[in-house]
């Protein structure tokens, strides 16, 4: 094995002597340091060299084994009792509610709001009572302008209205209007009563029994015929009808609307039936239903011809119409 020829420590695998560093290959120096060995070490490069070099005078003590650590600084003490509390808890279930803001100061109503609301709802109040009153029977400013119905259709007895499950049993006298549908010229639209419902014009309406619904055209009815269709072959003896609208009622200012004498109302007819006979008839100035007797004659059809009628009404409920409240026909079915 060899040896460093330096300081005589046994070499292993490098290049230098591990324990001073010297040149594995490198000339012994001679005993006692002479110039020889200075000369050698003074080959050895301080930038290459890994020799140990004598201790610098006044240079510190390196770190390495033997080297004295610095002390390490005093732990500080800990008093609970000079630490600050946190400035909030640690958990968030344990936050107090803090203090609500007071509500802001009641600033109080307008003085003239109150009169404003008021006025606003008697205005609502006013356009709704127009609403409701404008174009209907109880408002005299009204107008029938509308035209009437010309279809001429066949109408039977009102729905709603209580009438016979049966036809009149043969043999038995009594009004047999009741069970017969009618066909009139024309009908006037419909249109609102006082308390706002809505009330049709219908020739349906004479047949009903009910004095103050009616059929009604616009204008003047005189040399129009009306048929009625009785329920089967029916041998009359007495005809008759309430010649107007007769209605009544109380008007937005408190006076009475009659829209008997507003409506036109017919003044004459002539009542035909199947076997060519006819009758005339004249009417008074009444509400009531106006009858005549005639000599029993046995019928299908009995056909109103509008002979004569009056002019419109005056006043709040004038209206230019004809109507006609109801009809009897009297007789016994054959």
């Amino acid at each position: 094995m060899e040896t460093c020829a330096s300081c005589g420590t046994a070499l292993g695998a490098g290049r230098f002597c591990t324990h001073c560093g010297q040149r594995v290959d490198a000339p012994a120096a001679p005993a006692g340091g002479g110039p020889e060995q200075t000369a050698v070490l003074e080959l050895d490069d301080w930038r290459t060299g890994t020799a140990e070099r004598p201790a610098v005078p006044g240079a510190a003590a390196p770190r390495g084994v033997g080297a004295v650590p610095p002390p390490l600084p005093p732990v500080p003490s800990y008093d609970p009792a000079g630490v600050d509390a946190p400035r909030f808890p640690l958990f968030a279930d344990q936050v107090e509610p803090g203090t609500l803001a007071p509500p802001p100061p009641d600033r109080g109503r307008p003085a003239w709001l109150p009169w404003a609301v008021g006025g606003a709802v008697l205005l609502l109040v006013a356009v709704l009572g127009g609403v409701l009153l404008g174009g209907g029977d109880d408002d005299p400013q009204a107008k029938d302008t509308a035209p009437s119905s010309t279809d001429g259709s066949t109408q039977s007895r009102p729905k709603g209205k209580p009438t016979p499950s049966h036809s009149a049993a043969p043999g038995e006298s009594g009004d047999v209007a009741r069970y017969a549908t009618v066909q009139v010229p024309a009908t006037a639209p419909p249109n609102q009563d006082v308390s706002g419902n809505m009330v049709r014009y219908e020739g349906r309406n004479m047949l009903d029994g009910v004095a103050d619904t009616c059929w009604r055209m616009t204008g003047d009815g005189t040399g129009r015929e009306i048929t009625v269709t009785l329920d089967g072959p029916t041998t009359l003896t007495q005809v008759g009808m309430i010649n107007g609208y007769a209605k009544s009622a109380v008007g937005a200012g408190g006076g009475t609307l009659d829209w008997y004498h507003g409506n036109r109302r017919i003044m004459a007819v002539e009542w035909s039936f199947d076997d060519g006979s006819s009758y005339s008839q004249t009417f008074e100035d009444t509400k009531a239903m106006q009858t005549i007797d005639i000599d029993p004659v046995t019928t299908r059809t009995v056909t109103i011809r509008l002979v004569s009628v009056s002019a419109p009404g005056t006043g709040r409920a004038a209206r230019n119409n004809t109507a006609i409240s109801d009809l009897t026909l009297v007789g016994t079915p054959a």
